[in-house]
């Protein structure tokens, strides 16, 4: 389990005060004996080194694979149990031994009765004193699991829903092309070169989990270009480009499912053409505002919006929670889809 050692070392530095300032006033020393502040202030300090390696013991070797099973499932319980109940056994030993053959004879100037060394009672007692640091460090370290594994899960999602939305992409954009080659149409040869570009981007460029927005928007130029020779002069498309999106990043292939969704379903059977309008905006610096706008026919009405929209907003939940908006409107046979992002909140 991944620690985190400056806050170890912090924790331990303020249990460490702690202890301080409830040792030194209740030293335990011979009757008559006096002592200055400071050879005081070193006698509590040596108690609290002294039943350090005992708490170390319990805390880093017991605590670890205990939290791994419960978060992780890791082991079986027979042995990580074990391991926990030994890792305790042994930083109670080292705790007993500190007490009898250093605090009490040499700090103390007691004289400790070795026959109460195995008393219940005492070991119960120590032990109590080491559950303080096993329960802090337990719940901080279950804390750190259980975000860990939930991010993990999170990764592995986004990973999936980018593997789902590839195949539905390319799928998609063969089948425009099909159109072209089975008409014999001589467009069919560039569509192929704009496509091939656009393939090599989602293989290679969308392995990184965040690209420059302008290379998300080259592409979004390059799949209009194939639409633009797919339909022709059936096509009506109107784009509104920004002039300048600076330095942002986005999230890789983020754009590309809206437009599909537009081409898919944006045929309007009623005047025989296809009209697509896209929106392209940086409203302030980071503030990126998408619009796609499409005819939908009678026939598609309710059916608009399919996987890559649902795969996109899920993706929007995990690398953008809480700073994107995404709205769908669908009125008198238009279909309206409308993301915004603040780029600048990117999850992972």
């Amino acid at each position: 389990m991944e620690r985190h050692i400056k806050r170890d070392i912090i924790f331990w530095l303020v249990y460490s005060v702690y202890l301080l300032l409830l040792i030194f006033p209740n030293l335990m020393l011979p009757e008559g004996v006096q002592l200055s502040v400071s050879e005081k202030l070193l006698r509590a300090v040596l108690v609290i080194v002294m039943v350090f390696p005992a708490k170390l013991m319990a805390v880093y070797a017991a605590l670890p694979a205990l939290i791994r099973k419960i978060v992780y499932g890791e082991g079986k319980w027979v042995w990580v149990m074990s391991k926990w109940v030994i890792s305790i056994l042994f930083g109670l030993a080292l705790y007993r031994l500190a007490l009898y053959f250093y605090i009490y004879p040499e700090i103390y100037q007691v004289r400790p009765d070795h026959q109460t060394f195995f008393v219940f009672g005492r070991f119960l007692s120590n032990f109590a004193d080491l559950t303080v640091p096993m329960l802090f460090f337990g719940v901080i370290w279950m804390y750190d699991a259980r975000s860990k594994a939930d991010q993990e899960k999170k990764v592995i999602e986004l990973q999936f829903l980018k593997n789902q939305s590839s195949p539905h992409f390319l799928f998609n954009a063969l089948n425009s092309i099909y159109g072209l080659v089975r008409k014999n149409d001589p467009e069919a040869g560039p569509a192929l070169m704009k496509l091939s570009g656009i393939l090599r981007y989602l293989l290679y460029e969308t392995t990184d989990h965040k690209i420059p927005l302008q290379k998300e928007l080259e592409m979004v130029h390059q799949f209009l270009e194939i639409q633009k020779l797919r339909f022709g002069n059936t096509l009506e498309l109107v784009v509104h480009p920004v002039e300048d999106v600076k330095n942002n990043m986005i999230a890789s292939g983020l754009l590309l499912p809206l437009l599909e969704n537009a081409f898919k379903f944006g045929f309007s059977d009623v005047l025989n053409r296809i009209f697509v309008e896209i929106s392209i905006e940086m409203k302030d610096d980071s503030c990126f505002l998408f619009v796609v706008k499409n005819h939908v026919s009678g026939s598609n009405f309710s059916e608009t919006g399919g996987l890559g929209l649902v795969n996109l907003k899920r993706r929007l939940e995990l690398e953008y929670p809480d700073a994107f908006t995404f709205e769908t409107i669908k009125e008198n046979k238009m279909y309206v889809v409308r993301l915004q992002i603040n780029l600048g909140t990117w999850k992972f």
